[in-house]
């Protein structure tokens, strides 16, 4: 059984898979509190997930650190003096942790200090190797894949912003002006505005395709049926009609009650008759019988 003063990993909530060697070096080498704060920040987000370098700015060390900008460039700084990261490229590269055979674990502190032998960073002692190269090398460490260059500020080129994609062409208007322009049956311009606006109101729009189909039907309209462009034009609007076919029309024109002639009276002949046959003219101009 598991004794109780032994808490269990909890793997559901992640963990960092630390080597073993990385371990006892972090608790070897030599650093300040900040710095060794800097660099545990870095090896989680890159050992954490597996990753040699990752891009860090001092901002994003800053806030997992909780330390001012400042302080954060400065501590990466150090660390890079000492071996203990390198920086892929320039001071916007990647950024990792160097093997532990390059570390510096201990820093000489300049002459003009007035340590003493008995101070506790002085009892320390190297682990590795002194490194064969120089003092001002070691402070130019930014790249372990690259060749070493040096480069003013004003020659790093920041990076270049994205181009935005070109913006699809708009589609060129249709309307009234391009309709009178390709008026192949001559509708009146009144009656095409009041086309338009039935076709504005049901929500439809209109466009070069149905502007021709209107024209084919209307063609339909007087070669198949006799009826002409204003007849036809006129009885799709009254009824309201979004779209139009010539066989709408004819059958909608065919429905329609013919007008029907007035039946010829009986009464007729009057002005024919002679009025005064079989009567007594008086003297007076008058008849009577």
């Amino acid at each position: 059984m598991t004794p109780d003063n032994i808490i269990q990993l909890n793997s559901s909530r992640g963990f960092t898979r630390m080597d073993n060697s990385l371990m006892e070096a972090l608790a070897t080498v030599d650093l300040p509190a900040r710095e060794l704060r800097v660099l545990m920040a870095i090896a989680r987000q890159t050992i954490g997930y597996q990753l040699e370098t990752k891009r860090l700015t001092a901002d994003d060390i800053g806030k997992q650190t909780n330390m001012r900008r400042d302080v954060t460039s400065k501590a990466i700084s150090h660390l890079l003096e000492r071996r203990i990261i390198f920086r892929v490229g320039g001071s916007r590269g990647d950024i990792g942790i160097s093997p532990i055979r390059e570390w510096s674990f201990y820093e000489e502190k300049p002459d003009r200090l007035t340590e003493t032998k008995t101070s506790h960073s002085a009892q320390i002692v190297s682990l590795r190797p002194e490194a064969s190269e120089t003092k001002t090398a070691t402070c130019l460490l930014y790249t372990k894949k690259e060749p070493l260059l040096t480069l003013s500020s004003k020659e790093i080129n920041p990076p270049q912003a994205q181009l935005a994609p070109p913006k699809p062409e708009r589609k060129k208007p249709f309307g009234k002006i391009q309709m009178l322009a390709n008026n192949p049956n001559a509708i009146p311009e009144q009656l095409l505005v009041d086309w338009l606006s039935l076709r504005k109101t049901k929500r439809a729009a209109t466009t070069a395709t149905v502007w021709d189909s209107l024209n084919a039907e209307l063609v339909k309209c007087k070669t198949d049926h006799g009826i002409d462009v204003k007849t036809a034009m006129t009885e799709a609007l009254s009824a309201g009609w979004q779209g139009f076919k010539a066989e709408w029309i004819a059958k909608r024109l065919a429905e329609q009650p013919s007008a029907k002639t007035a039946p010829q009276s009986r009464h007729t002949g009057f002005a024919d008759r002679n009025y005064t046959d079989g009567l007594i003219q008086r003297e007076d101009g008058s008849y009577a019988f």
